[in-house]
């Protein structure tokens, strides 16, 4: 024999509390989105009827009405909807399915008032004539009594909910509580949803939803899609810079509208007048004009996190607490369509100079990066226009190619300050590749035809120093073999040559390719069988060292030095040189070379004290 399952109200009640919505405030939500749906069920068959959601907390402070002028319940469809869970009026009777035109679908949002008060009395008459108005008292036991009433007990059509609040829930139905809940959850719905207020000694009621959202097209000569009542465009400026200040708290730099006729979607897109980090996007969106999300974050593409987006859609699907977007098709066409037209915004902005441009550059260039990084349609954009740190001063990339016709970049920060002011003085271009995104970005350009990009190496630098003399070089070759051999266990060779500025004694390059033959080398060293013999093979029999510090002949620190090999202070002062050079580079020193610091300086030191015999 068949049985049915038995539902614990109680412990359902917690369940959604915990589990499905993020906290008792959601039973105004719900309370105003079944309101919502008996009015548009109502209109279906009386386009004139009232629509109206009105919110009134007690004086007391304990509890809270809310009435709407919906369709209404008759005894039967209360039994059969408010007191079976999942079951609700807002189905195709045919396909079982969610019809489009109500916010609620799941059957389940009367539960949410469980979640302030043990009971729920509700009082509805019915838009069908001759139907007797019914009273429906549910507790949170799970019982419930259907009472029919008198006409005269309620005289219009609608639903009145009353809701005294527990002890431990009292400020969920407190005055302001209720304001700030109802102005987040239905600012944009186009029926009136007030809040009774205490104005001096009276309780007046205040409209909070607005009649169209701030985006609604303008009234101008060539749009006929805006009615008589739309704003005009100077109007519409001005209402979308309110909102956001007034929603979002922000100024914003411009506003992009948004617009997907395919989902019914439709908003604006603030750009922030300030930057923030990748990730942080957080946009507004409601469903149906009712907000599902204040920091949704799917809605856009991960690199749009310079804008903060408001929009509400006809198509997309919440989940079923309403407070986030079902990830499906209809979700991704609506980002890939919101993706490209933010993607045409900024081609547009940054295509001829003007302040906007400016402050859109200098504020968010790490998006631009961002979204260069993630649509091949934008790199060429993004290299015409945002500038890159360079040994020559900030420069765009096309002005880079322009002007040395090719892109040498380093990996890293620490490789670029290495080199940057021999680069400078030599009048060598060198991209700083080391910031987020930059290596890749620079890499990926890399492989679109007509750009020249390719990684710094150091022979790339010392090919534009200048040699010295070969009688020079003749002279201090002892000296250097001897530099050679101090350096050797830094892994690190020397040479000799001049350049400018004459006042840095030394710059240290380093060769990426030694470097990944020497690791290799190493695994191979500790590696056995013949996992070790084929990583020596990858590492190849090279015995080039990784580093090379590169002494300027020009410093007259560095003439003293070679000058006298054999004095005490040279190998302490060809490690000083090292360990300095490193450090310019901004690299911090290990163990190891801080203990070769310590042991360099005291070297020097007794090499300068040592007294005159």
């Amino acid at each position: 024999m068949s049985q049915r399952f038995k539902v614990d109200l109680g412990g359902l009640v917690e369940l959604l509390s915990k589990n499905l919505y993020s906290g008792p405030q959601v039973y105004l939500r719900e309370a105003i989105q079944n309101g919502v749906d008996a009015i548009t069920a109502r209109r279906e068959t009386d386009p004139d009827a009232p629509a109206r959601v009105l919110l009134e907390p007690w004086e007391e402070g304990t509890g809270i009405t809310i009435t709407d002028t919906g369709i209404g319940l008759t005894a039967e469809q209360a039994e059969e909807f408010l007191a079976t869970i999942g079951r609700t009026s807002k189905r195709d009777d045919v396909f079982n399915e969610g019809r489009a035109e109500y916010l609620g679908q799941f059957g389940i949002g009367l539960l949410a008032c469980f979640l302030i008060a043990d009971t729920v009395d509700i009082t509805s008459r019915s838009a069908t004539a001759g139907q007797a108005p019914v009273r429906w008292l549910g507790h949170a036991d799970g019982t419930f009594e259907v009472t029919e009433l008198a006409p005269e007990q309620a005289p219009e059509v609608g639903t009145l909910i009353r809701l005294k609040a527990r002890r431990d829930a009292a400020h969920w139905v407190a005055q302001e509580t209720v304001l700030t809940l109802a102005t987040d959850y239905a600012d944009m719905l186009p029926i009136d949803v007030s809040v009774v207020v205490k104005a001096g000694s009276r309780r007046l009621p205040r409209r909070i939803s607005h009649p169209r959202p701030p985006w609604a097209p303008a009234r101008t000569l060539g749009n006929n899609s805006a009615s008589e009542e739309a704003p005009n465009q100077h109007e519409r400026t001005m209402a979308l810079a309110t909102y956001a200040e007034k929603t979002l708290g922000i100024t914003p730099l411009a506003t992009i509208d948004l617009e997907v006729p395919a989902t019914g979607t439709s908003g604006v897109a603030y750009v922030l007048p300030q930057a923030v980090s990748p990730g942080s996007g957080r946009h507004r969106v409601y469903v149906k004009n009712m907000l599902v999300a204040s920091r949704e974050d799917s809605l856009l593409p991960d690199w749009a996190f310079f804008v903060r987006a408001v929009v509400n859609s006809e198509g997309l699907t919440p989940t079923a607490s309403r407070e986030q977007l079902r990830e499906d098709e209809v979700l991704l066409l609506t980002r890939e369509a919101i993706g490209d037209q933010l993607k045409t915004w900024i081609t547009q902005a940054l295509a001829e100079p003007s302040a906007l441009r400016d402050r859109f550059v200098q504020t968010h260039n790490l998006a631009l990066r961002a979204v260069a990084l993630a649509s091949d349609d934008m790199l060429d954009v993004v290299a015409r226009s945002l500038p890159f740190e360079t040994s020559q001063g900030l420069a765009t990339l096309t002005e880079v190619t322009d002007a040395a016709g090719q892109i040498l970049y380093t990996p890293t920060t620490e490789a670029y300050r290495r080199i940057a002011p021999v680069a400078r003085a030599q009048g060598l271009w060198v991209v700083n590749g080391g910031y987020v995104y930059d290596s890749d970005l620079l890499a990926k350009l890399a492989d679109r035809p007509g750009w020249q990009v390719t990684e710094l190496t150091s022979q790339d630098v010392t090919q534009t120093l200048s040699s010295v003399e070969m009688e020079r070089e003749f002279d201090v070759m002892p000296a250097l073999e001897l530099a050679r051999a101090v350096l050797s266990p830094q892994d690190c060779g020397a040479t000799l040559r001049v350049f400018e500025p004459a006042s840095l004694p030394a710059v240290l390059l380093r060769d990426a390719d030694a470097e990944r033959r020497r690791d290799l080398t190493q695994e191979a060293q500790q590696a056995d069988g013949l996992w070790g013999d084929l990583l020596g093979s990858l590492a190849g029999q090279s015995t080039e060292p990784s580093r090379t510090l590169v002494l300027n002949d020009a410093n007259e620190n560095v003439q003293r030095l070679l000058h006298q090999p054999h004095h005490p202070s040279f190998e302490p002062g060809i490690n000083t040189l090292y360990l300095s050079a490193l450090m310019l580079a901004g690299e911090g020193l290990r163990g190891s070379e801080t203990t070769l610091l310590s042991d360099s300086l005291a070297q020097l030191l007794e090499a300068a004290l040592r007294p005159n015999t």
